[in-house]
């Protein structure tokens, strides 16, 4: 597969990758993970976990790859790496996910999130073990005006999650348990560059967090 390190794209093999997972417990995947500073927030506060960023445009996360590969002394974060790829076409390495995260998704990852596109959603699940959780958060400026990619569909609310977004989940195995608006800790703790951003306030709920699993 295509890592990112810095300016440089080089070819991880499937062996490479394979020792790199053994030494870890765990793997999880950021989806569309733009400039990947959530990745290296969760590779230091867990170390025991594999992360890796996946975008399907490479040069947002640059930098932040040319960060992790450093050494520790120097600040580098050798459980995290970055990935060129897309959600359509993942590579075959990515498989057993313990943990899914797809942070304020754009384009085409944004759409196919909200208005259910049932083969995307069937394909990244099956990169995922039987039972693994995801974390979603949705950008509520998308529909504030509306951007094609959501299309008419009206803006999501924690009901309307449960109540058309879950069902259709459901029909690509992904369970959702959880919907509600992200408060300014919770968009803190995600470590993104989205978080000064898209503060919520009581005024305006900018950010819809859905939590749950996938093939349970």
């Amino acid at each position: 597969m295509r890592q990112v390190i810095g300016k440089r794209t080089v070819d991880l093999d499937a062996a490479a990758f394979a020792e790199l997972r053994s030494r870890h417990t765990s793997l999880v995947v950021d989806l569309g993970t733009g400039d990947g500073k959530h990745v290296l927030a969760v590779a230091r506060a867990r170390p025991d976990a594999l992360v890796v960023g996946v975008d399907a445009s490479p040069d947002a996360m640059r930098r932040t790859a040319a960060r992790a590969a450093q050494k520790p002394a120097r600040g580098g974060t050798p459980n995290a790496i970055f990935v060129w790829a897309s959600a359509e076409r993942l590579p075959p390495e990515l498989d057993g996910v313990d943990e899914l995260h797809v942070l304020m998704p754009w384009g085409s990852l944004l759409r196919a999130l909200t208005l259910t596109e049932r083969s995307v959603l069937l394909g990244v699940g099956e990169r995922c073990r039987a039972g693994a959780t995801f974390l979603v958060t949705l950008n509520l400026h998308a529909w504030r005006p509306p951007v094609p990619e959501v299309g008419p569909a009206p803006e999501p609310t924690p009901e309307t999650a449960v109540t058309e977004l879950a069902p259709q989940y459901a029909s690509a195995g992904w369970q959702l348990t959880d919907a509600h608006y992200a408060d300014d800790a919770e968009l803190a703790a995600l470590g993104t560059s989205w978080t000064k951003r898209l503060g919520s306030t009581r005024d305006e709920l900018a950010v819809l967090t859905l939590r749950g699993r996938i093939g349970a």
